[in-house]
């Protein structure tokens, strides 16, 4: 094979620290984690191939890579994992596609033809980033032209019980429950030459969709603090409409305005208050949010040095986001910044709860933390999903 040929094809991760990985992994997720699998239509599954999943919890690369073992798959990241010296070498190693999340990356694109081209078995995530409350989010635009290009076997990978285990709000680590991993063929290599786009993205969005909230409700997941972080995804009181009044302690969330207070138990069921679970009270904050209200407030501002990592206190500045756009000024690395992103663009907001959400302008990874209260990043996070929304259901 000639260099050129070696430098076309896209390697798999590592097959030391895969295979080690899953040795010492799928015992502990089995014993300690109560986790189940029924794979058995993804032990014959061919190469190249691509596999979708749901993305509840930040252990579904582990769940996923589990589930695929022994096959070694080419996950797609977010390029912020990059930005973190702690985690890019072992990144590298394994041979991820780094992705820009809700932003044109011709790279990306690129790479997962080179990796298809390579014979590689692609995991995707559809919603594009990680869920911060029990609920599947919708598929990312382009996700399904990507596949038909592809035209290759499109397998399913579901995680039930994944968020319960490690809800991205949560402050107490891992909760002993049950998780029960399913995998299928979702679209076969010739079916998918005869489904339009708009067919295959109605059928992603039917696969991925569902709520944690409805599996296993009789099951505790074993935890000391349920309620932890709780505040940080649950900012207005449904009593009194105050907004960052809440407050939550091990098992319960209080306004410190009314005194409402509402307590979470290990089966993640809520008490004393108008709503039963989570996901219901989060929607009811999306229903109240008034998108011909413009959002501002002054920031922190993260961004990537010339070393290739993130500095959070790069800068600082203003920024505002209405149903058009999204606009900053400030400063960056003691330099003056201004950009405006169109909200037709950039269509979602990932993360970090309680500090900051992701935003990328001219390609550049920023971390916007809002200040003085931090916790305005998830009312930020759910603006931009409800605008988007509004934008893709047909008007009468």
């Amino acid at each position: 094979m000639s260099k050129n040929s070696d430098k076309k094809k896209f390697k798999k991760p590592n097959l030391f620290i895969y295979w080690l990985g899953c040795i010492l992994i799928i015992p502990y997720l089995k014993l300690r984690l109560h986790t189940t699998f029924d794979c058995r239509e993804l032990k014959d599954i061919k190469n190249p191939s691509i596999v979708v999943c749901t993305h509840m919890s930040n252990i579904d690369f582990l769940l996923v890579g589990a589930a695929l073992f022994p096959h070694r798959p080419t996950f797609i990241v977010s390029n912020h994992f990059m930005a973190n010296p702690k985690t890019r070498w072992i990144l590298k190693l394994m041979h991820i596609i780094p992705k820009k999340m809700f932003c044109m990356d011709i790279k990306t694109i690129l790479n997962i033809m080179r990796a298809k081209n390579s014979g590689n078995i692609i995991v995707i995530f559809p919603e594009g980033r990680l869920s911060c409350f029990g609920h599947t989010l919708q598929v990312t635009d382009g996700t399904a032209e990507l596949i038909k290009k592809l035209g290759v076997d499109v397998y399913l990978v579901t995680e039930d019980g994944a968020y319960k285990t490690l809800p991205k709000w949560g402050k107490a680590g891992l909760r002993s429950g049950r998780i029960h991993i399913a995998g299928s063929k979702l679209i076969d290599e010739d079916e998918l030459k005869t489904l339009s786009v708009d067919e295959i993205n109605n059928r992603l969005d039917a696969a991925i969709c569902h709520d944690d909230d409805k599996v296993f409700t009789d099951i505790r997941y074993k935890c000391k603090y349920p309620a932890k972080g709780l505040d940080n995804i649950l900012y207005q009181c449904p009593e009194c409409l105050s907004e960052f009044t809440t407050v939550a302690d091990d098992t319960t969330i209080t306004c410190t305005h009314c005194g409402l207070k509402t307590t979470l138990d290990e089966k993640y069921q809520l008490t004393g208050g108008p709503f039963k679970h989570i996901n219901e009270w989060f929607l009811w904050q999306e229903e109240m949010l008034d998108l011909d209200t413009p959002l501002k407030t002054d920031c922190i501002l993260g961004a990537v040095g010339k070393d290739g990592n993130m500095d959070k206190n790069a800068g600082s500045g203003h920024i505002t986001m209405d149903r058009e756009n999204i606009h900053f000024e400030g400063v960056c690395f003691d330099e003056p910044l201004e950009f405006t992103e169109s909200t037709y663009v950039i269509k979602g907001l990932p993360a970090s709860v309680g500090n900051h959400f992701d935003l990328y302008s001219n390609k550049k990874l920023y971390y916007i933390t809002p200040q003085p209260e931090k916790r305005q990043n998830i009312k930020w996070v759910i603006y931009l999903d409800k605008l988007t929304k509004e934008r893709k259901i047909p008007r009468p």
